[in-house]
């Protein structure tokens, strides 16, 4: 199981830099487009600030996109703690507010491995991988396999 848990960790160090780079690029993009409506400070909050915006459909999405934000980072926050359980079930809560949401199925990749559940962490790393793969994030889309892979590795050796 060691050997697995010192891969998962260096698919998941990789990974981490693969997925949230561009995630982060695409966010100040998203903000920048409608700049006179929210800002983006510097923890990566996005924040209304203009409240004559009309409420248009992409008001919505950027509200939905902005909770689920937030379950992610209380996910982070759980994750770092060693509350795993807790952290899956905020993941969970980001991606059912935005299903495509890359970087809450790679955490709860990670975890659900973790705790016992692979074959649910392999689940969400191929959803992961599809999604990058449909937005042409092909880089990304290539560390996602090689988590699933590695923990197909540690169920096929016992360590699960």
């Amino acid at each position: 199981m060691k050997k697995v848990k010192q891969h998962l960790s260096l698919i998941f160090g990789l990974g981490t830099a693969a997925i949230l780079c561009p995630a982060i690029l695409y966010s100040v993009a998203k903000a920048e487009e409608q700049s006179d409506c929210l800002t983006v400070e510097p923890s990566g909050q996005v924040t209304i600030v203009n409240g004559s915006c009309s409420p248009s459909s992409q008001g919505r999405e950027s509200e939905s996109m902005a909770k689920a934000e937030e379950f992610f980072q209380r996910g982070r926050e759980l994750d770092v703690q060693g509350k795993h359980q807790e952290a899956i079930a905020e993941y969970t809560q980001a991606i059912q507010l935005d299903p495509d949401y890359v970087e809450a199925y790679f955490y709860r990749s990670n975890l659900l491995a973790l705790v016992g559940q692979p074959q649910k962490g392999i689940e969400d790393a191929q959803k992961a991988a599809a999604i990058l793969e449909a937005k042409g994030e092909l880089g990304g889309a290539a560390v996602m396999r090689q988590h699933e892979q590695m923990i197909r590795e540690g169920i096929e050796d016992g360590e699960w």
